[in-house]
């Protein structure tokens, strides 16, 4: 008998490709490696945390209903790469400074936040303990830290250029 995928794999399936063709229209805003760095940094983070707070001792949450890593994760790991791009692509498009880069952060919080409850909906996650405020806390310190990633990245290599033209 055949056995179709779950809707959490479709969900993340849809998301995944969506998020990817996505990426692929965009005019080519950033360099090449700082995107790269970008998307890295967006799945290690993460990756991180499922692999301490998502697994026991602690183990808050299990992702795709399912505590050990499977190939049908593929799909949800790859959408945040994609979240962390689209998130720097536009704070650089925008030109987001002061105060503004608080309330850009803030607005993303919520739509990450959204996005994950929307994902709790389709079973890609099974809390055990975890919290959506939690996950808003989380997505603050976490695009806190990719602006300043951002911006030392840029910094880098714009200082890169300047010395080998």
């Amino acid at each position: 008998m055949v056995r179709f995928p779950e809707v959490n794999v479709w969900f993340s399936t849809f998301f995944f490709a969506a998020g990817w063709v996505l990426v692929a229209l965009l005019p080519l805003r950033l360099p090449r490696s700082v995107s790269a760095l970008v998307m890295m940094l967006s799945l290690a983070l993460p990756l991180g945390m499922d692999h301490t707070i998502g697994v026991p001792p602690v183990d808050m949450y299990d992702t795709n209903v399912n505590p050990k890593l499977t190939f049908s994760e593929l799909p949800t790991w790859g959408m945040y790469p994609v979240f962390g791009y689209l998130f720097i692509y536009l704070y650089d498009k925008w030109n987001i400074k002061g105060p503004a880069i608080a309330l850009y952060v803030f607005g993303w919080a919520i739509v990450g936040t959204a996005f994950e409850a929307l994902a709790v909906a389709f079973h890609v996650f099974r809390y055990k303990g975890w919290s959506l405020r939690y996950s808003y806390l989380v997505y603050v310190l976490v695009q806190l830290l990719t602006v300043a990633v951002f911006r030392l990245l840029m910094h880098v290599f714009v200082r890169t250029k300047k010395a080998n033209p």
